[in-house]
C-alpha cells in the first residue's frame, strides 16, 4: 500500500466535506437575500406590518440558524468561508432589525 495514496484520498474526502459545508452556507445566504428582498418589497408597498413579520421570520428561521452554524465545529472545517458567511449574516440581521424598527 502506498501511503501517499491514502493521504491523497483522505485529502479529497476532506475537500468534498468542506465543499458541502460551504455550499450549505451559500444556499442559506441566498435564502436570506431573497427573504430580505421580500421585506424590502413589502415596505415599498407600504405593508409595514407584513414587512416586519417577514424580517422577524428571516431572523428566526435563516439568520440566527446560520450564525449558530457558522460557530459550530462543522463550519470550522470550511474556514475561512464560515467567517465570511458569519459576517454576511450579522449584516443581514442589522438590516432586518431596521425593518423591525419601522
Amino acid at each position: 500500500m502506498k501511503w501517499w495514496k491514502v493521504g491523497l484520498r483522505a485529502f479529497k474526502v476532506f475537500q468534498d466535506v468542506r465543499g458541502t459545508i460551504t455550499f450549505y452556507m451559500f444556499i442559506i445566504e441566498e435564502a436570506i437575500q431573497t427573504a430580505g428582498m421580500t421585506a424590502y418589497m413589502l415596505k415599498k408597498a407600504e405593508k409595514i406590518d407584513e414587512a416586519k413579520a417577514q424580517a422577524q421570520w428571516t431572523i428566526d428561521n435563516l439568520i440566527n440558524p446560520l450564525l449558530e452554524f457558522c460557530d459550530s465545529p462543522a463550519a470550522a472545517m470550511a474556514y475561512p468561508m464560515n467567517l465570511a458567511y458569519k459576517a454576511f449574516a450579522e449584516a443581514a440581521k442589522k438590516a432586518m432589525e431596521a425593518y423591525l424598527s419601522l
